[in-house]
């Protein structure tokens, strides 16, 4: 582990309350962690998401994008505007505090962020997303229960769309440019464009009336012309609202138990599998009774609670269940949405029985699902010690199926590193970084990302983290450069010679690194 890697480590200890050494782990933290390998596919970094099932409740919707990719096909691609040089000034630097990102973008097709973005915002309604997106654009999109932003980007049109349930700051417009008053969806919006320029920068802010209170939506764009804009823009629809989706019924379903991995103390995990095998899309929402028979042909009684469960969303977001959905396989998780599991935990110490027949009772009257048991196993452990009476079922949520996330790693901003020719050790160091647009399509900061510089030698640690100065940046056209003034002090005892000066951003729309060597003349 470099220097580099023990520093953010340190930092994110600090960053963490909950952090304690010696402290014994508490025994939600073990279903957590079962419920990540057994519950839902890992969330590894980098995976390429090859196969996505859209739920049914989307097809209108796709049907929708699908129209508006031949529509888009159609349009001019627009001419890639001047590539300036690197800055002639440096934007000054500033010693503003590290913030590490909070999470990290995905990365996918326009259809795929639609199905990530349909089956995970649930307490926003409408969730609108536009159709005239060609399949020619990437996606980079964030989303949880209450909001979601996507960036469609195309290197062949060099143009960037962005659709947010949220309004950044809208700059003041350059002066050939200008802002007005429309209306757009059936509220007064206001739309800007940048300059003169047929490609120049838009934007659109409006309060969409939302179910229960206006929702603050904005629509930018760079590299689109007038028309072409107002295409993306009057193709915005709502996708489908999960509130709207019937509740699965048990003739729906067809389901598959068995023993989901044990974790310390005792306890056993067990894991049901659920499809949807109906002409029509459903819902599971809440959290099922479950009944239990004994090879004996007794009823198990035992009173159930809900299983701790942090790592699920609060409030659950129901599980959208696709139609003809294949028979569930145990021990192997669809790879995609349109499925369902449900963990539990049993105890029935001392008596510990053999089971024959599992029954779920689906909330609000859905009905009864039973299958074999045969591989359900009981917890035990030290509650269960001295012949203690121990009788309980713990149950999770239904928890929705979903594709492994592509999350994004690399920046579309290269890093170069400039040097002067030397520093004396004891001073500080002033020097450049250049980072550059490589995407083909124009980019923006969404917030102004973190980074580190490490000039660290053998047996001497130098390392500085801080924000960059990047607030108030406007759209970086393909292949331009902004420049950064960068300040690092390199202490006396530094020792001379040649050694390396590494420059790491890290963002939620990616990471970059850049690499110079610093020679130090001594003090």
């Amino acid at each position: 582990m470099t220097d580099f890697d023990v520093e953010l480590e340190e930092r994110l200890r600090e960053l963490s309350s909950s952090f304690k050494d010696g402290v014994q782990a508490p025994a939600t933290l073990h279903i957590g962690v079962m419920a990540r390998t057994t519950a839902r596919p890992t969330r590894r970094r980098p995976v390429l998401v090859r196969e996505i099932a859209v739920a049914a409740a989307l097809v209108v919707f796709v049907s929708l994008i699908a129209f508006g990719f031949s529509r888009l096909r159609t349009l001019t691609p627009a001419p890639i505007k001047p590539s300036p040089r690197p800055t002639a000034s440096a934007i000054p630097w500033t010693p503003a505090s590290v913030v590490f990102p909070p999470t990290f973008a995905q990365l996918g097709t326009p259809l795929e962020a639609a199905a990530w973005i349909g089956h995970t915002v649930a307490t926003l309604d409408p969730v609108l997303l536009p159709s005239a997106i060609a399949d020619d654009y990437q996606a980079e999109f964030l989303a949880d229960q209450g909001s979601f932003s996507v960036e469609y980007a195309s290197r062949t049109r060099h143009a960037t769309v962005e659709l947010a349930s949220s309004q950044p700051v809208m700059p003041d417009p350059a002066s050939q440019g200008h802002r007005t008053a429309r209306q757009f969806r059936g509220v007064t919006a206001t739309y800007q464009v940048d300059s003169a320029a047929p490609a120049a920068s838009r934007w659109l802010f409006w309060n969409e009336r939302g179910s229960s209170q206006p929702i603050a939506y904005s629509l930018i764009a760079d590299g689109l012309s007038e028309s072409d804009f107002w295409q993306v823009a009057n193709s915005i629809g709502p996708l489908p609202s999960l509130g709207t989706v019937r509740a699965c019924a048990a003739a729906d379903l067809h389901a598959v138990a068995g023993r989901g991995g044990a974790a310390t103390g005792g306890l056993i995990f067990n894991l049901i599998y659920l499809s949807n095998h109906s002409d029509t899309p459903c819902a599971l929402n809440g959290t099922p009774q479950i009944l239990l028979k004994t090879r004996s042909g007794g009823t198990l009684s035992l009173p159930q609670k809900d299983i701790p469960a942090p790592e699920l969303p609060s409030p659950v977001i129901p599980a959208l269940m696709s139609p003809h959905s294949p028979d569930p396989q145990l021990y192997s998780q669809s790879n995609s949405f349109g499925q369902a599991s449900v963990m539990f935990a049993l105890w029935d110490c001392p008596a510990n029985p053999s089971l024959s027949v599992l029954t779920i009772v689906l909330p609000r009257g859905g009905g009864l699902v039973s299958l074999p048991a045969n591989d359900i196993a009981l917890s035990g452990g030290g509650e269960c010690e001295g012949g203690n009476i121990v009788q309980r079922i713990e149950v999770s949520p239904f928890n929705g199926t979903e594709p492994q996330p592509s999350w994004i790693e690399n920046s579309p901003l290269s890093v170069t590193v400039n040097l002067p020719d030397h520093i004396r050790a004891g001073q500080s160091l002033h020097y450049q970084v250049v980072l550059t647009n490589t995407s083909g399509a124009p980019f923006r900061f969404h917030d102004c990302p973190s980074y580190t510089e490490d000039a660290s030698r053998l047996g001497r640690k130098n390392l500085a983290s801080y924000q960059l100065n990047c607030s108030g940046l406007g759209w970086l056209a393909p292949d331009a450069s902004l420049t950064f003034a960068m300040v690092l002090d390199i202490p006396a005892s530094t020792p001379p010679g040649p050694g390396d000066l590494r420059w790491a951003m890290r963002s939620t729309y990616g990471n970059g690194e850049g690499r110079a060597t610093l020679t130090v003349t001594a003090a």
